[in-house]
């Protein structure tokens, strides 16, 4: 766990972090290392893989491109879970 001492927020790191960047996660500012992958941020968010859809800046990535998708400074990220059904 992080300074915050709790699961949800292990995905964070404090601003004061020397290598930290400040990302939009759901319309929240947070912090998260330089280099953090949106798979990695998921999975510290406690998100299993196959039950949100996931957005960088507007743009849809999909789950084999999350590992790849490296978050920057200023980038927004937003989690949903998809809309199924007939």
């Amino acid at each position: 766990m992080n300074v915050f001492g709790n699961a949800a927020t292990d995905a964070y790191v404090l601003s004061s972090t020397p290598d930290a960047v400040m990302v939009t996660v759901n319309g929240a500012p947070r912090h998260v290392c330089a280099g953090t992958s949106l798979e990695q941020l998921l999975q510290r968010l406690g998100h299993a893989p196959t039950t949100v859809a996931t957005a960088v800046n507007g743009q849809f990535v999909a789950r084999g491109a999350r590992a790849g998708c490296r978050l920057q400074a200023g980038d927004q990220v937003t989690c949903f879970e998809p809309i199924v059904g007939g």
